[in-house]
């Protein structure tokens, strides 16, 4: 087995290694709780990691009941009295632990994220996709977990906002007649290449998802264009693959694969961007920009809560002679008895006081943190109430608007052609035929204003139309006649038959060769094969897009 094959399926694309620590900074960040608390991305401080997280005074009594010994124990933290008897403190000991702990998470990224799919979701699509049993079966559930194709497709718009990007592949499982379609994370596809065809196009050649990597092996998915195949890449010399399959191959010291058939001749996967795309398998998101101000506002609040927590509980400072006189038990509690020296002169020579941090920068931090929300809202695109307050006109409002609804209809766009493809996958799998009606329209108004804004391109549309039907009509020999027998015998002169009638705004009747004008106008040369074509074509063109939005503004929800 050629070393460059198990090279390419091991190793990770030059592309992947620059953004995999961006994609799971978004990836968190969208997730939130114990995976964003595990990233560890607050600060670590060295006076953090040497602290220790919590301690408390213990006392020992006598019979008495009166206090004869005091000593300081370090608090162990654990999910179990088991954890904590075995000395395993699942904060590590540390302040720094403590602080991942207890510092707040404002998960902004989730709420713009849910904000821009319930945008886009307020209305469902409309699909033309035929009718079989095997579709209806499929749109009920898409990915074989259950999911309907909208719920699938929100998944979908909800990843690529994350990411920016995101793969989904369209597969056939072994005994089923139907395809089923699956969502693989950038942070999954490691590593790919592309090759120009015989027209100058790049096209996928080649691509890996990571399907799974731990410390017992690693499972890879490697397609090409002839074959698909499952790579087991052990960590031990013992590695057996965890597959039944007679196809099981061995192809190196504990790496097996086994091998199919690719038969659709073409890589079976669609990317989908979900705005602009950057460079191939990578897309612009405005969740990087909004993930790192979420961490920097994370960053601030652990700094309020050290702030509080280091100056809320000053440090107690006594000089070496008064702690050695009071055994190192020297305490700040009430009525508690302390021994010092002795002053000659009257003055005390000792040192026994409280010391804390100032608290005045609180104030400077929370202000920079509702700073920081202010330009986050502002990146994301969405109304804030100190956005509406403080707008003098409702001009600036419809300026946010206006750039959240293109936002919303790239999205919408990107997702209508990603399905459309993804379906050319599905029938080729079937070797069904695409109905030639089939057609996917994604909701792309989020608001009446929208609506009213694409209602005035269609009508702009239409009048263009309009000027060029009249630009290229000239002036004519094209007449009517007064009875029916006249304009019949024209229409025999001229190749044809039949007529058609006008009525004036007099309410006068005249009579026109052939059954319709259209046919006249091309027996007379007045109008070409070409423009009658072009304008059916736009026609109907602007009918299926008022019917698209027609539906639209529905709530009626198939799948």
């Amino acid at each position: 087995m050629s070393d460059n094959y198990l090279e390419f399926i091991t190793s990770t694309h030059s592309l992947y290694e620059r953004y995999i620590s961006e994609w799971t900074l978004c990836y968190n960040s969208w997730i939130g709780g114990v995976e964003y608390k595990d990233a560890k991305y607050l600060r670590a401080y060295q006076v953090d990691l040497n602290t220790p997280s919590e301690s408390i005074n213990t006392y020992v009594t006598g019979d008495d009941g009166s206090v004869v010994a005091k000593s300081r124990a370090k608090i162990e933290n654990g999910y179990s009295s088991d954890d904590v008897n075995r000395g395993s403190d699942v904060l590590g000991g540390s302040f720094y632990q403590e602080k991942l702990d207890n510092t707040p998470l404002y998960n902004y990224v989730k709420l713009i994220v849910s904000e821009y799919n319930s945008l886009l979701w307020r209305n469902p699509p409309t699909r033309v996709l035929g009718d079989s049993p095997e579709i209806t079966q499929f749109l009920k559930d898409v990915d074989g977990e259950g999911n309907s194709i909208n719920e699938f497709m929100s998944q979908i718009d909800q990843l690529a906002t994350v990411y920016g990007v995101v793969h989904v592949g369209c597969y056939k499982p072994i005994g089923s007649d139907i395809p089923r379609w699956k969502i693989h994370h950038p942070t999954d596809v490691t590593n790919w290449s592309y090759k120009y065809n015989i027209d100058g196009n790049l096209e996928l050649d080649r691509l890996v998802v990571r399907m799974e990597n731990s410390d017992y092996h690693s499972v890879y998915r490697y397609y090409t264009n002839d074959t698909i195949e499952t790579v087991f890449v052990g960590n031990d010399d013992d590695y057996m693959p965890p597959i039944d399959d007679a196809e099981l191959e061995i192809i190196d010291d504990n790496t097996y694969r086994v091998v199919q058939s690719n038969e659709l001749g073409y890589i079976p996967i669609q990317t989908v961007y979900n705005a602009q795309k950057v460079y191939n398998n990578v897309g612009s998101t405005i969740i990087q920009d909004v993930s790192q101000i979420q961490r920097s506002i994370y960053g601030d609040m652990a700094e309020i809560y050290s702030s509080i927590t280091y100056g809320s509980h000053p440090t107690l400072v006594v000089d070496e002679t008064t702690d050695q006189m009071n055994d190192g038990q020297v305490g700040a509690e009430p009525g508690a008895v302390i021994r010092v020296q002795a002053g000659l002169t009257g003055t005390p020579s000792y040192v026994y006081e409280f010391a804390s941090p100032d608290l005045s920068a609180i104030d400077s931090i929370k202000s920079l943190v509702d700073s920081k929300i202010d330009k986050l809202t502002q990146i994301a695109m969405l109304r804030s109430e100190d956005l509406i307050k403080s707008s003098r006109s409702g001009e600036q409002i419809e300026v946010y608007d206006d750039k959240l609804a293109a936002l919303i209809r790239k999205k919408a766009t990107n997702l209508e052609n990603a399905e459309d493809k993804l379906w050319d996958i599905w029938f080729d799998w079937t070797n069904m035929s695409k109905p030639e009606d089939f057609g996917i329209s994604y909701n792309r108004q989020f608001n009446k204003k929208a609506l009213e804004h694409e209602l005035g391109e269609i009508n702009l549309s239409m009048s263009v139309l309009e000027k060029y039907d009249n630009m290229f009509t000239e002036a004519s020999d094209i007449k009517d006649y007064p009875t029916i027998a006249e304009a019949e015998a024209e229409a025999q002169r001229l190749g044809g038959s039949g007529y058609h009638e006008h009525t004036s705004e007099e309410g006068k009747v005249t009579y026109m060769p052939f059954a319709t004008h259209e046919e006249y106008e091309l027996a007379t040369g007045e109008r070409s094969p070409i423009d009658t074509e072009f304008k059916n074509e736009m026609r109907d063109k602007i009918r299926l897009r008022l019917t698209q939005l027609l539906s639209a503004t529905t709530t009626n929800n198939g799948f």
